[in-house]
């Protein structure tokens, strides 16, 4: 199951919330962490910003293999690897999610 499947209805944001490093998320998003209890997602997106700030639009993936483990993934949309973190565990409950991260706002897909 795809996390974001069951988020379709964030097809746009009312409101924007204040996060760490900067970072504004949305509605979805905000959806995302509580209904799927994964902040430490956003947190991995989130500090990985300074570094990668020159870069106004990525792709973040988290994928969840059949051992428990994960990955998550950073590209600038076009393929290019921009960071990958490896989780050892997780609980996350789906087996993937996506949001994007533009020029300081990490929204989900469907928000676009």
């Amino acid at each position: 199951m795809n996390a974001n499947d069951q988020l379709k209805e964030f097809t746009g944001t009312e409101n924007y919330y204040q996060y760490m490093f900067g970072m504004l998320i949305t509605d979805g998003v905000k959806a995302l962490c509580e209904q799927f209890e994964c902040w430490w997602f956003l947190d991995i997106v989130c500090s990985y910003q300074p570094v990668l700030k020159h870069e106004d639009f990525q792709a973040w993936s988290l994928g969840v293999n059949e051992d428990g483990s994960a990955v998550v993934i950073g590209t600038d949309g076009n393929d290019r690897i921009l960071k990958t973190q490896e989780i050892p565990y997780t609980d996350f409950k789906a087996k993937e999610a996506t949001v994007w991260c533009i020029m300081g706002v990490v929204l989900l897909p469907s928000e676009y």
